[in-house]
């Protein structure tokens, strides 16, 4: 449901198809089965920018989940069962934010296996490991692509300034907002869209 890419990805297209791997009876807490198979049926971009600024040596999260409080909250769940959003981030701005994605609630996804290089913001030296910045997934060569479909667990990002003064930064999302049935059979190709729980194994 997130994964940083070397080169910019090609977005699902109508005729693709889409497997939700996972390790659980279903795909991030949410209606769809795990490891099941669905085909895209149509599809349709929707652009969205957000702007934070944030103040040195302070952090915060935005949760993707929706809620009519939309200045704290990004809304970039489906609200359709059927639905499946595949976004796109292009990142603008301070190059002194780093951004950790998080799922569940102070859970950070990307780590490294060393017990003693914990993700910590506020350690100089365990800050360093995983964050992104916007020279990662710049808005002209986003490379950056989370799924997100309905009542799956929440999503975080947090943002630290590790700078000495304000920092903004500008997240511009290319949604791909796409139709989806499930399939009952194994098609020849499709996306593997994994569960973030799979790369907790062993840790």
């Amino acid at each position: 449901m997130f994964r940083l890419f070397s080169q910019v990805p090609e977005l699902l297209q109508p005729g693709h198809f889409v497997k939700f791997e996972s390790d659980r009876e279903m795909f991030c807490g949410s209606h769809i089965p795990a490891n099941s198979f669905w085909k895209v049926t149509i599809t349709q971009q929707v652009t969205f920018t957000r702007s934070f600024i944030i103040p040195p040596g302070e952090r915060k999260t935005i949760p993707w989940d929706n809620n009519a409080d939309y200045t704290n909250y990004m809304n970039l769940y489906p609200e359709s069962l059927n639905t499946l959003y595949e976004i796109l981030v292009g990142l603008k701005g301070g190059e002194n934010i780093l951004i950790y994605p998080i799922i569940p609630s102070d859970h950070y996804i990307n780590k490294l296996e060393s017990p003693y290089l914990e993700i910590r913001v506020e350690d100089e030296i365990k800050r360093q490991v995983s964050p992104l910045r916007v020279y990662d997934s710049p808005v002209k060569e986003p490379k950056l692509l989370v799924w997100t479909v309905k009542d799956m667990e929440t999503f975080y990002t947090r943002f630290y300034n590790e700078g000495s003064d304000f920092e903004k930064l500008i997240m511009h999302f290319i949604v791909n907002r796409c139709k989806i049935e499930q399939i009952t059979f194994e098609p020849e190709r499709y996306k593997i869209i994994q569960d973030y729980t799979l790369f907790m194994k062993g840790r």
